[in-house]
């Protein structure tokens, strides 16, 4: 009984911390109808993948759905960029699609640019011109202000042997996931002995810069998920998807 209390006493002060500490570091917590405003995002300009310079000033009046992407990756990015392929389509469809920016930060900034990213869209079914998508590069201590200071995501360079010898003690002590596998042929040409690590994660960003809904799991989102978020942030905006 003395445990059973003890246990409680923790499950209550843990729950307490977390509201004392804030919504943003456990997202996994938020009702599904409460958008709490975690954070406003910074200004900045970077480079597309058309090697064009963008602002983001341009994005303003707009929900900003974020995505952080690896050009090289053969795991869940190509099947975020899926998505992103797919959810274009039910913007679209629900007249809303110049009011919404898909926005990607290039995790490896330092050995890829416009010409990989460019290649990755197209590899999993985006045109490049199509602005509605901007995939987003530069110096990389501008993308760690941004994607680590700002959005809060993390993201590390390793090698395949470290990434190896990793796995290797995680499946001995029976902790391993495997990641899916998906094709990435630009990476099979380019034989990079490297891999980046970082946050699987889709951060939906509101109409005055403000971060209000963090999806772990990007890979797994649906389209009515981040469908329902829009739709309340262009409701607050004065605009519903169903309009």
């Amino acid at each position: 009984m003395r445990k059973f209390f003890l246990l409680l006493a923790i499950l209550i002060l843990g729950v307490l911390v977390g509201f004392a500490a804030g919504w943003r570091l456990h997202p996994a917590l938020q009702n599904k109808g409460n958008l709490p405003d975690m954070g406003g995002v910074p200004n900045y300009t970077l480079t597309d993948q058309l090697g064009r310079q963008v602002s983001s000033t341009a994005f303003a009046g707009k929900v900003r759905i974020v995505a952080f992407l690896f050009p090289y990756c053969t795991g869940y990015c190509p099947l975020i960029a899926h998505n992103f392929v797919s959810l274009e389509g039910v913007l679209k469809a629900a007249g809303i699609a110049d009011r919404v920016q898909l926005v990607a930060f290039n995790v490896d900034p330092a050995n890829t640019g416009p010409a990989q990213m460019k290649t990755f869209q197209k590899q999993y079914g985006w045109n490049p011109d199509d602005p509605h998508w901007e995939y987003l590069t530069g110096p990389p201590d501008e993308i760690r202000r941004i994607v680590t200071d700002s959005y809060h995501i993390s993201y590390q360079k390793v090698s395949n042997e470290s990434e190896k010898r990793e796995i290797a003690k995680e499946k001995k002590k029976g902790s391993y996931l495997p990641e899916p596998v998906v094709g990435n042929k630009m990476a099979e040409e380019a034989n990079i002995d490297y891999d980046i690590v970082h946050n699987d994660a889709l951060v939906i960003v509101d109409t005055k810069g403000r971060i209000r809904k963090y999806f772990d799991d990007a890979n797994r989102v649906s389209n009515d998920q981040i469908m329902d978020v829009v739709d309340q942030l262009l409701s607050a905006g004065g605009m519903t998807a169903a309009q």
